[in-house]
């Protein structure tokens, strides 16, 4: 239930850090080897893993103690 819990968030946490990071990094003067589209999907990657590792901690942390 938690795992279903943590990839339903974290996809969207991931969707809206990609949307909001990537219109920050095209506003920002980058340095022509830096790619924003590139930037945004590793933001969008650790805020899923983010809610992903928290949903598992949770459900170990969360069980009934006789468990």
């Amino acid at each position: 239930m938690f795992l279903v819990i943590g990839i339903l968030f974290g996809s969207l946490a991931a969707a809206t850090a990609y949307v909001i990071s990537y219109h920050e990094y095209r506003q920002r003067m980058l340095r022509l080897d830096q790619n924003p589209r590139r930037m945004a999907l590793g933001t969008a990657v650790v805020a899923f893993l983010f809610f992903l590792v928290g949903a598992v901690v949770l459900a170990f942390a969360l069980r009934p103690a006789g468990s």
